[in-house]
């Protein structure tokens, strides 16, 4: 297995190399290609080189390079998943847009490669927008989850589709594709002029005769 364990040597792997080879690092040789080359020039048999493991060893776990390329992923946004409890819905929404942030700032000319990416690789697409995307949810259902248990919004908040669109495409317009600093201003800007009205918007109910 390669979560958290060591990584077992392949076929003409030194095995002592291949011993201190675990799945970070496995995961970090992706990304750093990912960089270098791009998702269509990148290959399992580099990722094997540079990793210093056979490509049967990550065959064994991963049906493919887009498999691959989506674990990595999902390990390196981890950190977003799982922001504190602050205590207030304001708070962990600010937290949320700085860890946002800061993978945006990191990562953006990767993430604008696997933009490219997607459109030609169809397989690539549907793993992304099933299995990355949508972890992005789990901490802001979470937040949603405690911000209605303290009567902070109401409980069918958690249910809007435009909260979970806004909340990162903001943050990732604004550093991805205008190049400008998401600071403390401008996060608590969105958090308190977007999210918290758009997560407090109270539908007309019909009067009751």
């Amino acid at each position: 297995m390669l979560d958290g364990q060591q990584v077992s040597a392949g076929v003409g792997v030194p095995a002592a190399r291949a011993a201190r080879c675990t799945a970070g690092d496995l995961f970090a040789v992706v990304i750093d290609l990912l960089r270098e080359v791009g998702y269509d020039r990148m290959t399992i048999d580099a990722v094997a080189a540079q990793a210093h493991i056979s490509k049967a060893t990550i065959y064994r776990r991963f049906d493919g390079k887009a498999e691959l390329v989506v674990a990595a992923l999902r390990d390196r946004q981890v950190g977003v998943h799982n922001p504190p409890d602050t205590g207030s819905l304001r708070g962990d929404l600010i937290e949320l847009l700085r860890a946002t942030a800061a993978i945006c700032v990191a990562d953006c000319d990767l993430m604008q490669a696997l933009t490219f990416a997607m459109r030609t690789s169809p397989e690539l697409e549907r793993l992304v927008r099933h299995q990355v995307l949508p972890a992005g949810r789990v901490a802001s259902t979470a937040i949603l989850v405690r911000a209605a248990a303290r009567g902070e919004i109401p409980p069918d908040a958690g249910e809007r589709e435009l909260f979970h669109d806004l909340a990162p495409a903001l943050t990732m317009s604004r550093v991805v594709a205008h190049g400008l600093p998401a600071d403390d201003a401008f996060l608590t800007q969105v958090v308190d002029q977007v999210l918290i009205p758009v997560l407090r918007y109270q539908h007309d109910r019909p009067s009751q005769a």
